[in-house]
C-alpha cells in the first residue's frame, strides 16, 4: 500500500502549489480570519464594485467573438452619469452561491456572450483559455493573450464554480497550422477572497484580496486524472464539488487520485471494457462516435491526437457489472477479475 501514500504525497504537493497564474511566486501564508466574518466583508465590498463600475455594453455587444482586452471597466465617479453605450456591472451581472470550507459564499458572473456549442467544462475538467486578472483597484495581477491549458482541480476554487456556466465554440485549423476560435464562451467573473487565494499573500495579490478574471472558453475536456478510465466527474459524491469526499475502499487515497478505487488488488482501468476507435481525422471520429448508440452504463473518453502515428483515437468505455448486484466492478471488491470482452 506504499505506493498509494507516495501517489497522495505527490498528488497533495502538486495541487498545493498550482494557482490560476503561471507567474505566482513569493508566496507567504499570513494567520487566517474567520471565513464567515471575511465572507461578509468581502461580500460588501464587491457590491460596492458592482454598482460603482460599468462596461462598454453596446460596444461589446457588435462583437461576434469579443476577447478579454474588448471588454472595458470602468469607475463611475460621484457627480457623473452613466454613459448611454453602457451598463452598470450591477444590473447585469448574476449572483450564485456556492459552499466552501462550510461557507456560503456569493459570487458573481458577467456573461458577455455564452458559447455557442454544446459542451461545458465541469467543475473538475481541463480548459484552454485567454484570461485577464485584476484587483479591485484595477491592478492587473497575470494574464494571458495566447491560449493556455488549466486544470479546473488545481485552480482557485472560484473557477470550478464559474466555469460550467460557459459554453466553448468551435475552433478551426488553418494552412499555416494556427487554430482560429469562433463562438466561444466569453465573460468575467467577481469572486471574494475566499474563492480565491484568501490569506495567501503573493507579490501582486495581497491577502484577503477579491478578484476579478475576464476570460475566454475556448475549448474543454473531459479529466481523468489517475488514468483508470473512470473520468474525475465520476469519482466524486453526486453534487458535491470536493474531490477528496470519496474514498470507496477507505484507503485515505480519494478515487479520482486512487488506481485502485475498490482496493481488490485489481486495478479500475482492468475492470471496465474499452473499445478503441481510431481515424485518420477528427471529423471522420467525430462522425463515427456520434454513430454510436450509447447505453447507459457506457462513455466516450476525450478524442486524442496521436503524434507518431499522425491519427486520432477514442476509448468507447463500458462498465461492467459482472454480478448484476447494482455495483460496477471497479466498485465492487467481491469482483476482481481483468475484463477482457464483453
Amino acid at each position: 500500500m506504499n505506493y498509494k501514500y507516495n501517489i497522495l504525497f505527490i498528488c497533495t504537493l502538486i495541487i498545493s502549489i498550482i494557482s490560476c497564474s503561471p507567474d505566482d511566486d513569493d508566496i507567504v501564508s499570513v494567520p487566517e480570519n474567520d471565513r464567515t466574518e471575511q465572507q461578509v466583508t468581502d461580500s460588501v465590498a464587491l457590491v460596492s464594485y458592482l454598482n460603482t463600475h460599468y462596461y462598454n455594453s453596446t460596444e461589446v455587444s457588435t462583437l461576434a467573438n469579443p476577447t478579454t482586452s474588448d471588454v472595458v471597466i470602468t469607475e463611475l465617479l460621484d457627480g457623473e452619469t452613466l454613459p448611454s453605450d453602457a451598463t452598470l456591472l450591477m444590473s447585469t451581472v448574476e449572483r450564485k452561491t456556492t459552499t466552501y470550507k462550510d461557507v456560503e459564499y456569493v459570487y458573481y458572473i458577467l456573461e458577455i456572450k455564452k458559447g455557442t456549442g454544446a459542451t461545458s467544462p465541469r467543475f473538475c475538467d481541463k480548459v484552454r483559455v485567454k484570461y485577464e486578472g485584476s484587483l479591485m483597484d484595477g491592478t492587473n495581477f497575470d494574464e494571458s493573450s495566447i491560449p493556455v491549458n488549466f486544470d479546473l482541480v488545481g485552480l482557485i476554487p472560484g473557477w470550478g464554480r464559474v466555469m460550467p456556466h460557459f459554453n466553448v465554440g468551435s475552433f478551426t485549423t488553418n494552412s499555416d497550422g494556427t487554430v482560429s476560435f469562433d463562438g466561444y464562451g466569453m465573460g468575467v467573473m467577481f469572486l471574494p477572497s475566499g474563492l480565491g487565494y484568501y490569506a495567501t499573500y503573493q507579490a501582486k495579490i495581497p491577502s484577503y484580496s477579491n478578484l476579478i478574471f475576464k476570460f475566454e472558453l475556448l475549448q474543454t475536456e473531459t479529466a481523468d486524472h489517475d488514468s483508470d478510465n473512470i473520468p474525475t466527474y465520476m469519482e466524486a459524491v453526486e453534487g458535491d464539488l470536493n474531490l477528496y469526499n470519496k474514498d470507496t475502499d477507505g484507503d485515505l487515497l480519494a478515487d479520482f487520485i486512487d488506481p485502485d478505487d475498490d482496493g481488490d488488488g485489481t486495478l479500475t482501468k482492468d475492470e471496465v471494457h474499452v473499445k478503441t476507435y481510431t481515424k485518420d481525422t477528427r471529423e471522420a471520429l467525430e462522425a463515427a462516435l456520434n454513430a454510436l448508440t450509447l447505453n447507459a452504463n457506457q462513455l466516450i473518453s476525450p478524442i486524442k491526437y496521436n503524434t507518431s502515428r499522425n491519427n486520432f483515437t477514442a476509448n468507447l468505455i463500458t462498465l461492467v457489472d459482472t454480478n448484476n448486484n447494482g455495483k460496477y466492478n471497479y466498485l465492487d471488491p467481491t469482483v476482481s477479475n481483468v475484463i477482457d470482452e464483453i
